[in-house]
């Protein structure tokens, strides 16, 4: 981030408290961005796009607003602040609408997580769209059931500045590349299933830029002749693609907008054994080269690795400063920075490496899920019916794909049932979540 960027927010705070703000919070976001798309064998489109948005947070006579801008000449900032500040005076007053207490603050050293690339600059356009058409030419023409292939690289560069009227300042900036495939194949009939992969990596030299291509087709052409199966009870294994999708219901769950309005099934549940006494969940914001690693949350307010859930123990929720007023809770962060999971006897305990080859093995004989088809999670009750893709397994050996079915049931029921979770969570991806492995799962036919 260039200092005049910082200039610009500074300058925004100083405006707002002259024009009588009690406080103001300032976010200055600037963000580059870079794609290129080929299709079979051409070029198809390219993309360039550099933002620069300023975020600005008023709190005035007991009353909060919420502003945001990318005019920052000084003039039409100092007009559009004065607005914005009238506004707010107008909307209904709420005390529990403050800047943090100052002891929630980071204030430490920043040592380097390992979230920025600084070669990105320097990068030529003709060696990104090179690393599309290569991706693309893995596969192209190279089977004739092959009807479509799409591939994309894409990089970006982002800076996030924040200051605020109680002295808090902190700068985080990551780089992120990535490579994805997508691949259409021809099926009986007017069936065309489609296969995907993607790698993405903050560092550009450790993209994977090779085998993305026959990934995409060799998922695609596994789902062709798809086999019913009778509904029923089943042992579920869950790709580590994908397996977020059943943790994600937990953390929102957890999170303090939810709590409040009384539609979160984890309401009240602090303290309590919910989940097997074997499922850890905990969030590791410190960890050097994870894509959500940092050290403070968009309030300023320091991080600090947490055990979530522990021996099935519903431990912590995430809770920022307003609603730790609304509930009378300890602020704690807003919400997660690199949350992962496993299936242990104690959370300290260190797991053998566990593959996906493995637990299929363990599981000998079920479904293993590759993709989900819509469907949700009732926030309230824990209630879920999922549609999802994938593969009937035998002596764990993955059999043939299965016609799309339906999942039902209950979170912690679901998480109750834990058997197993690999060691394997997708690098690329911001929650570290690996394979994981259920039994007694409700499946269903479509």
């Amino acid at each position: 981030m260039k200092e005049r960027d910082r200039d610009i927010a500074r300058v925004a705070l100083e405006l707002a408290l002259k024009s009588g703000c009690s406080g103001s919070r300032i976010t200055m976001s600037v963000n580059t961005q870079s794609s290129f798309s080929v299709r079979n064998d051409k070029l198809d489109r390219l993309m360039q796009a550099n933002s620069s948005s300023l975020f600005i947070q008023l709190f005035a006579d007991g009353r909060y607003g919420s502003f945001s801008t990318n005019r920052t000449e000084k003039n039409e900032l100092k007009q559009f602040i004065s607005k914005a500040v009238d506004i707010t005076r107008l909307i209904s007053p709420d005390q529990n609408r403050v800047l943090p207490e100052k002891r929630y603050y980071f204030n430490g050293d920043e040592r380097d997580l390992g979230q920025y690339d600084n070669s990105i600059e320097s990068i030529d356009p003709s060696d990104k769209t090179l690393i599309a058409h290569k991706c693309a030419a893995e596969i192209f023409n190279t089977d004739k059931k092959i009807i479509a292939v799409n591939c994309e690289y894409g990089d970006s560069d982002e800076y996030l500045y924040i200051i605020d009227s109680q002295g808090f300042e902190g700068t985080n900036k990551q780089t992120n590349f990535s490579l994805s495939a997508e691949c259409s194949v021809k099926g009986s009939g007017d069936s065309r299933p489609e296969g995907w992969w993607y790698e993405s990596s903050l560092f550009f030299d450790k993209l994977i830029k090779d085998g993305v291509g026959h990934k995409a087709f060799k998922r695609a052409a596994s789902r062709l002749n798809p086999k019913k199966l009778r509904s029923g009870l089943y042992i579920m294994v869950l790709e580590n693609t994908v397996s977020s999708r059943v943790v994600a219901p937990i953390i929102s769950a957890l999170n303090g907008a939810a709590l409040q309005q009384n539609n979160s099934f984890l309401r009240g549940k602090l303290g309590e054994r919910l989940f097997s006494p074997k499922f850890q969940l905990f969030d590791t914001p410190h960890l050097y080269g994870a894509n959500g690693s940092r050290y403070f949350d968009g309030e300023g307010i320091a991080t600090k690795p947490m055990n979530v859930i522990e021996n099935g123990v519903v431990k912590s929720y995430y809770i920022n400063t307003y609603f730790s007023r609304k509930l009378d809770m300890p602020v704690t962060i807003e919400g997660p920075s690199v949350p992962s999971c496993k299936y242990s006897d104690s959370v300290n305990s260190v797991k053998a490496t566990t593959s996906l080859d493995d637990i299929l093995k363990k599981c000998n004989t079920g479904i293993f899920v590759t993709g989900f088809n819509g469907g949700n999670s009732n926030s309230s009750t824990g209630d879920f019916s999922f549609g999802v893709q994938g593969f009937y397994f035998e002596n764990g050996v993955i059999v043939h794909p299965i016609k799309e079915m339906n999942i039902t049931g209950n979170i912690i029921t679901l998480w109750n049932n834990i058997i197993d979770t690999g060691t394997d969570p997708r690098e690329s991806s911001r929650w570290l979540i690996p394979t994981l492995a259920f039994e007694s799962v409700n499946f269903s036919g479509i």
